[in-house]
C-alpha cells in the first residue's frame, strides 16, 4: 500500500497550519480568553468608568483577536513567496517506510518511528515532525489518498500519536 502525491502549497494552506498551530496551544486559549475578558470590561466600565476606558477596552479586545490572525496571514504569505522549496512542487511518497518527500532530486525520508504525530484537519493533513514543524499536505490535493494514507498512518502509529477520522 502506497500513496503518492505532488503538493503545491499555497499561502492559505500555509496560514491554515499557522492558525491551527497558534490557536491549539495555551498561548492560543489564553489570547482569546483574555479578549474576552477586554470586552467584559469595556461593558463593566460603560457606565462607572465613562466613554475612554470603554474604548480603551475595547481596543484591547479587538487587538487581542485580530492581531494573531492577521500577523499569522502575513508570514504565511512572506514563508511562501520567500522559500524556493516551497513555492516549487513537493513529491510525497507515503508507504510502509514513512513518509519520502523529494523536490529537484533531492529526497528525504522520515520513517515512521520519527514521526511526532500525524493530524487531519478540515484543510490539511499534518505530519508532524516534532512539536513545531509539521510537512503540510493541502486535504483537497490529498482527497483521493485520503484513506490510504490514514490506513498507514493508523498502522504504524500508536493511538495518541494517530489524529485523523
Amino acid at each position: 500500500m502506497k500513496a503518492e502525491l505532488d503538493i503545491k502549497l499555497g499561502t492559505i494552506d500555509m496560514y491554515r497550519y499557522n492558525l491551527y498551530h497558534a490557536y491549539t496551544s495555551l498561548n492560543g486559549y489564553l489570547g482569546i480568553i483574555m479578549a474576552f475578558v477586554a470586552f467584559a470590561g469595556a461593558i463593566k466600565t460603560r457606565e462607572e468608568a465613562g466613554l475612554a476606558y470603554t474604548v480603551l477596552y475595547t481596543g484591547l479586545g479587538v487587538l487581542l483577536l485580530f492581531y494573531t490572525p492577521v500577523t499569522l496571514y502575513l508570514r504565511s504569505a512572506r514563508q511562501v513567496s520567500g522559500s524556493p522549496v516551497l513555492k516549487n512542487v513537493l513529491h510525497y511518497v507515503i508507504d510502509d517506510t514513512g513518509v519520502t518527500t523529494s523536490q529537484d532530486g533531492a529526497s528525504s525520508t522520515l520513517a515512521w518511528d520519527q514521526v511526532y504525530r500525524i493530524v487531519a484537519t478540515r484543510h490539511n493533513i499534518l505530519v508532524c515532525i516534532n512539536p513545531c514543524n509539521a510537512f503540510i499536505i493541502p486535504r483537497a490535493q490529498a482527497e483521493a489518498e485520503y484513506q490510504t494514507i490514514r490506513q498507514l498512518a493508523q498502522k504504524h502509529l500508536e493511538t495518541y500519536r494517530f489524529k485523523m477520522k
